[in-house]
């Protein structure tokens, strides 16, 4: 068998003899394609990265070796819905997004799936789940989900040893959205403030400490969880800076703060107890989109802000500077933030 530059031929790490061979190739369309061929079966699907083909040729292989699913005693007794119960207990208490994960468990815990058995879910389930969620929501939004989702059966499978193969794994994801590229417009600012009824003093209303959260978000980049959580002991209004003790990603960051973001937190009251902005996440969502639905403005959310507010502070910050202050780690993904038009770039070179 001949193989061009592009395609790698794997035996010993599958445990593979000389004749038994699993190969991995990269499709002109950017896909990978995975081909095994073991005691005289061939196989072969494509998939979006490397390391999905070789899990599906690692399980492939497995399956032809064994000729039959081979479960342990505990599988009998393990529901989905355990499963997620366990693994929230576990872990995502401990988590960062762990108010995002019980959420999606919860939902899960909702759906037929939650009642089989872990080593009963095959990938017939995985797809029709993933085509019921696509009903409602987006790809992008399903993948997020199928991200902790899998991620929960390789615990089953690694962690706890309930199963030996991961049912999501080999089963087609959706395409993600196009990402956004949404920028704020001064006059778009102007209508929320007018609808919002605040007036520049201390905000006493909800609506107007979400307006508030929202210039605040736009000054700083961040997130409405992370503006939510912030409290005065984590802020310094002479250095300008706002620690954040735990973000997204389970790490600790600090903000730098514009002298706007300043005079913001400024105007809010101190109380001793809670966050600064005394606002939860959910209030910030559901009272934005009202805030959004009472002007002429279209297709605007919270989290738009961060595109904003990126675009603004990467004309004032050298990149890596902007990376830490933002929490990104991966500077491919802060420019998914970045969405400055080529006019604008233009004007920078003048």
């Amino acid at each position: 068998m001949t193989f061009n530059h592009d395609q790698i031929t794997i035996g010993r790490d599958l445990g593979l003899g000389d004749r038994d061979l699993a190969s991995f190739k990269k499709l002109k369309s950017g896909r990978w394609q995975a081909q095994i061929f073991l005691r005289g079966e061939r196989a072969a699907e494509s998939f979006s990265t490397k390391t999905e083909a070789k899990d599906w040729a690692a399980v492939e292989e497995y399956k032809i070796k064994t000729a039959k699913t081979v479960k342990t005693p505990q599988v009998s007794q393990i529901t989905v819905g355990e499963l997620m119960k366990q693994y929230e207990l576990e872990f995502s208490r401990k988590k960062g997004g762990y108010d995002w994960e019980q959420k999606q468990i919860t939902k899960m815990l909702r759906t037929p799936m939650a009642d089989l058995l872990v080593g009963d879910v095959t990938k017939a389930h995985i797809r029709a789940w993933r085509n019921k969620r696509l009903e409602t929501v987006s790809g992008s939004t399903v993948n997020r989900e199928w991200n902790l989702f899998s991620h929960i059966f390789s615990m089953a499978r690694d962690e706890y040893e309930y199963i030996t193969v991961n049912p999501f794994v080999g089963v087609r994801r959706p395409k993600d959205n196009p990402d956004r590229d949404r920028l704020i417009l001064n006059s778009e600012i102007e209508q929320l403030s007018i609808v919002s009824g605040f007036d520049g003093g201390t905000p006493k209303l909800i609506k107007e400490k979400v307006f508030v959260a929202f210039l605040f978000a736009i000054e700083t980049a961040m997130r409405a969880g992370e503006i939510c959580n912030l409290t005065w002991d984590n802020v310094n209004t002479e250095d300008r800076t706002a620690f954040l003790p735990k973000t997204k990603n389970g790490k600790s960051r600090t903000v730098a703060l514009s002298s706007r973001a300043v005079e913001l937190l400024e105007c809010l009251s101190k109380s001793k107890k809670g966050g600064c902005f005394g606002l939860k996440s959910s209030q910030i969502t559901a009272n934005f989109t009202i805030l959004v639905n009472k002007t002429l403005i279209e297709n605007l959310n919270f989290h738009d802000t961060r595109h904003e507010a990126i675009t603004r502070l990467a004309k004032k910050m050298p990149v890596l500077a902007l990376a830490r202050n933002t929490g990104h780690t991966d500077i491919k993904k802060l420019m998914i933030y970045y969405n400055e038009t080529g006019a604008e770039i233009a004007k920078l070179l003048d």
